[in-house]
């Protein structure tokens, strides 16, 4: 930044590398970029193949295991290129930190009711005799909360993940969601972090090309 008379002024520069600390901090939990990215191709891909294909049950597990290919390229992104520089933990507001343990919550709420309603219908020992498969959608959807209050700190890691972690609920208990309104919401969702995530991620290489500048000319 500079002044009127086109000299660089100390408290502008100040201003200016505090504003590119805290986009750089950012990518921590707040942004995501590529990792945005797979996960929005991976919500695409979970709902148009469990919608369109047959599939055998280790194809099931296999599609019903995206939403932790996607949180392992989450950490591996942030650690290895987002903030290869060095880790830089992202400051949120509090207004971020109450939408978050908001979010959490409602998700937790929402786990009960399904427990409660599953444990209603076949009782505690048909409960635990299910077929695995069945259990699985039950021990899925037990793991959403944690999972949200530990790793979906944005708005749009929330929908991403959320609708991934439903899908795969569905898919490993042999069903998925239909091309209706919860299905749209999923074609939404993964279209949502897509198109954030290339932002996100054209937002980072203009941020390290204005970080190598100024390394190389600290003046």
């Amino acid at each position: 930044m500079t002044s009127l008379s086109g000299t660089h002024t100390p408290l502008a520069d100040l201003d200016r590398l505090q504003a590119l600390s805290e986009q750089y901090a950012r990518y921590s939990r707040s942004a995501g970029g590529l990792s945005s990215v797979f996960g929005g191709l991976l919500c695409l891909t979970m709902f148009g193949i469990a919608l369109t294909m047959e599939l055998n049950q280790s194809a099931k597990v296999l599609l019903a295991a995206a939403p932790l290919f996607w949180l392992a390229s989450k950490e591996l992104l942030r650690r290895y290129y987002y903030q290869r520089a060095g880790a830089a933990l992202d400051k949120l507001s509090v207004n971020q930190h109450r939408l978050h343990n908001g979010l959490t919550a409602f998700v937790g709420l929402v786990t009960l009711l399904i427990l409660a309603a599953g444990f209603w219908k076949f009782g505690l020992a048909g409960f635990l005799a299910l077929p695995w498969p069945k259990l699985s959608y039950f021990l899925i959807v037990a793991a959403m909360p944690l999972v949200v209050w530990r790793w979906l700190w944005s708005s749009s890691d929330f929908i991403v993940g959320v609708s991934m972690i439903c899908q795969s609920a569905l898919i490993i208990a042999g069903s998925h969601y239909q091309f209706d309104f919860l299905g749209a919401y999923m074609i939404f969702a993964g279209l949502f972090s897509l198109l954030l995530g290339i932002k996100e991620h054209r937002d980072y290489l203009q941020l390290r090309r204005e970080l190598l500048q100024r390394s190389r000319d600290p003046s």
